[in-house]
């Protein structure tokens, strides 16, 4: 097994990760992020997000009948 050195050594900022990639690498990472992001929206419920929340909410005391 490969000894790996402790996570203080080996944290390193994304801005690094990401210069050190080359030009090909990050057009796939970004594609698949697309890709993800696509997947997330086509999946979601329909009414999710369009601003029907208040449908699926019971009524409030104003809209009660009172009689």
């Amino acid at each position: 097994m490969i000894a790996r050195p402790s996570s203080s050594e080996a944290q390193v900022a994304p801005a690094q990760v990401w210069s050190a990639l080359s030009v090909d690498v990050r057009t796939r990472v970004i594609a698949l992020l697309a890709q993800l992001a696509l997947y997330a929206v086509m999946t979601r419920p329909s009414d999710e997000g369009t601003g029907k929340e208040a449908s699926r909410a019971g009524p409030t005391s104003s809209d009660q009948n009172p009689s």
